[in-house]
This record gives structure tokens, sequence and C-alpha cells, in this order.
């Protein structure tokens, strides 16, 4: 089982990309697996990626990608990168579309501890 890396903060420069994917059912682990080569080989080394999550619907239609950045502009600098286009590339050739939106976190809420 893997452990997550989501941490959500407000009042910071990081802003997160959730990225929802369709994609055929016969289709969803071959791109849910390109996106995981992808966060392991390319993007832990570019500069301003904090984490990647990625998620599978249950009925196998979609794959979101959760993708948390230190600041936006380094966001738009790795998108500017030959070796993430081409990941991009791959992706969405394997999906039926895909919805990317950048955010920042607006308000955090927890349990109260016990």
């Amino acid at each position: 089982m893997a452990t997550s890396t989501i941490t959500a903060n407000d009042n910071t420069e990081e802003v997160t990309l959730i990225n929802v994917f369709t994609v055929d059912p016969s289709r969803q682990i071959e791109l849910v697996d390109s996106l995981d080569r992808a966060s392991a080989e390319i993007f832990v080394a570019v500069p301003g990626f904090v984490s990647a999550n990625l998620h599978v619907s249950l009925d196998g239609s979609r794959v979101v990608n959760y993708a948390q950045w230190a600041s936006e502009p380094q966001y738009r600098a790795a998108l500017q990168r030959e070796d993430v286009g081409h990941h991009l590339a791959t992706a969405a050739a394997i999906a039926t579309s895909y919805d990317p939106t950048l955010v920042r976190v607006r308000s955090v809420h927890r349990p109260q501890s016990a």
C-alpha cells in the first residue's frame, strides 16, 4: 500500500493540479501506469514538483492526477520542458479527454484530535 503525500495548507504559494482524465475502461491501467512512470522518472527531478497522487475511478472510466507544485511559475516552467511535453502527449493519446485545473487551497478542515 502506498503512503499518501497529500498535505493541504492555505496561505502558501503552492498550487495543485487536478487533472481528470476520461479513458476507455480497457485502457485505465495503461494510462495510470504511464502517469506513474512519468512521475517517478521525470517529475521527481523537476524544480518545484512536490508530489503526485494518482487515483482511479471504480468504474474504470477516469484517472485523477492530484499533483502539487511549489508555485505557479514553477508549474508553468515545467510545461515548457521537452520531457514533460512528451509525457503529456503520451497521456493525451491514451485518454479520450482530460481536464487540467490549477487551484490553490482556500481553506483546510481536519477532525479535532481526540
